[in-house]
């Protein structure tokens, strides 16, 4: 097709600071959308469906995201990384190849996850619905939004492995509003029976905008009942069951949390937690959202070249950490505002915990670029082995520190499981991969981690002038220096002052 032969061009093969600039505004601009989206649709499901409505979506979500954590085979993952390899050394007939490999074994995993959901039914239904067995229906009619959900990341990851940026990000900005406009009115007009219809038209739109995109690539074709088609892509979904089972651990770990929470806490305490856990790493974390878009397809490209490699890694760092400290300043020092508007006042008791858990995001902004280079090389049972080995370190720490310090514990352990992260995940990649941390990118980081240390100290202070004039300074400081690396290494500074000058011309 015409549009696969013109992949490579400056847009889809520049790895500069502008680049990777560029498209981690670009998806935090599409992530902030989709959050705001997320924020008016639950306002408005809450107004239209009340409380049993809104619990019952999040049940069937709950399901969703099981059967198809247990069902992708690690596809998405494992399909992008191929992609990006053929991207940089592929003709266009062994990239059509490789789709027509990965859709069809899409469809052998959504045929997997119909045939899971039948056989898993009645006990999904017995710990979802009071304990009633009988309610397995209500578990099959979701299939068609776990063969969605499939589709959509199948084609996704090829676009992402073909560095089709722009139409990533179109299609989740696409994707969030249609969800929107396609829930709210049945769930107005039908109420509470609405709810499943509206999911599964929703998530069937979401997967026809990505295949829109995607076919203008590659023409849809699959080979279901092809040998040879079949034997290809075992090999990508025997590395993807350690991806499945790293999943399964993780779901296991946050269930455990607000289980141990509840030994000598409340159902408040685990609503705290959550509230300040979705806070520190869901809102703050809108910094990291390019890193599967942009950053892994990118890294995948080079993991054999163990020199690009680490360029690539230290370039991603240098930029996560610039971008998300000042981010992190500010949003410790506004936290009390931003408590009270997306919550309520009662809410202020997890001030302490989000500020003592925000090295959790500073740490994985070190620890993400390097994390993701056994995705890149495709070494499945590393990836496991490390992700187990946190879950267990994680769920140590918050058990004895949250029984130690309640909700401050919570958040202390966050931060300390990220810090054993990284040192692991640093110290294993270094000696298998030959990862390295450049000494220009230990002294940013070093910099950058005082001014988070002294803004988290003026935090849990009490004397508010002292924290808001300290801790402005620190932010300004921060701020500063990263404006100031930044500047010079891209373009993208001088583009910003010249987009502003003109404009401001333009008024006069």
């Amino acid at each position: 097709m015409e549009e696969l032969n013109n992949l490579h061009n400056v847009e889809t093969e520049d790895t500069s600071y502008d680049h990777v600039l560029k498209y981690t505004g670009v998806f935090g601009g599409v992530q902030g959308l989709k959050m705001l989206v997320a924020v008016i649709r639950t306002k408005l499901t809450a107004h239209l469906l009340g409380p049993v409505g809104y619990g019952l979506i999040s049940v069937y979500q709950s399901i969703s995201e099981f059967i198809v954590s247990c069902s992708n085979f690690g596809i998405p993952l494992n399909a992008t990384r191929e992609m990006s390899e053929l991207f940089e050394e592929g003709t266009d007939e062994s990239i059509q190849h490789k789709v027509k490999v990965i859709r069809t074994w899409v469809i052998w995993a959504a045929l997997f996850a119909t045939i899971l959901t039948i056989l898993v039914s009645p006990i999904l239904s017995y710990f979802f619905f009071d304990h009633d067995w009988n309610r397995y229906w209500e578990v099959i009619v979701l299939c068609p939004i776990f063969i969605s959900f499939l589709v959509a990341e199948g084609e996704c990851s090829i676009l992402k492995g073909l560095r089709q940026l722009k139409r990533v990000a179109t299609i989740e900005t696409l994707a969030a509003i249609s969800t929107l406009v396609l829930t709210i009115p049945f769930y107005y007009f039908w109420k509470m029976h609405g709810i499943v219809i509206a999911l599964i038209c929703s998530t069937a739109m979401t997967a026809i905008i990505h295949l829109y995109y995607s076919v203008q690539l590659a023409h849809y074709r699959v080979g279901l009942f092809n040998k040879e088609i079949f034997r290809e892509g075992l090999p990508m979904i025997r590395r993807g069951i350690p991806y499945v089972l790293a999943g399964i651990a993780y779901s296991g770990i946050t269930m455990a949390i607000p289980a141990l929470m509840l030994i000598s806490g409340t159902y408040s305490d685990v609503g705290y937690y959550r509230a300040g856990y979705t806070l520190m790493a869901t809102y703050a974390g809108m910094a990291f959202v390019a890193l599967e878009a942009d950053y892994y397809p990118r890294l995948s490209s080079v993991n054999h070249d163990t020199t690009r490699l680490n360029q690539t890694i230290n370039q991603q760092i240098d930029v996560c950490v610039l971008l998300i400290t000042p981010f992190l300043i500010l949003f410790i020092l506004a936290m009390p505002f931003v408590v009270r508007l997306l919550y309520k006042p009662e809410f202020l008791v997890i001030l302490d915990m989000t500020v003592c858990s925000v090295f959790y995001m500073f740490f994985r902004a070190i620890m993400l670029p390097v994390a993701y280079t056994s995705l890149a090389k495709g070494d499945s049972m590393m990836f496991l082995i490390m992700e187990v080995l946190y879950d267990i370190v994680f769920g140590a720490l918050m058990w004895w520190l949250y029984f130690q310090f309640g909700l401050i514990g919570a958040g202390i352990a966050l931060s300390v499981a990220a810090l054993y992260d990284l040192l692991s995940i640093v110290f294993v990649y270094g000696w298998k991969y030959g990862c390295r941390i450049s000494g220009h990118t230990l002294r940013l980081i070093s910099f950058q981690f005082v001014c988070l240390v002294v803004a988290v100290a003026v935090c849990l202070q009490n004397n508010l002038y002292v924290k808001y004039i300290v801790g402005s300074v620190v932010m300004l400081v921060s701020a500063w220096r990263s404006w100031k690396l930044l500047d010079r290494r891209s373009q993208v500074a001088h583009d910003l002052i010249r987009h502003f000058g003109r404009r401001k011309d333009d008024c006069r």
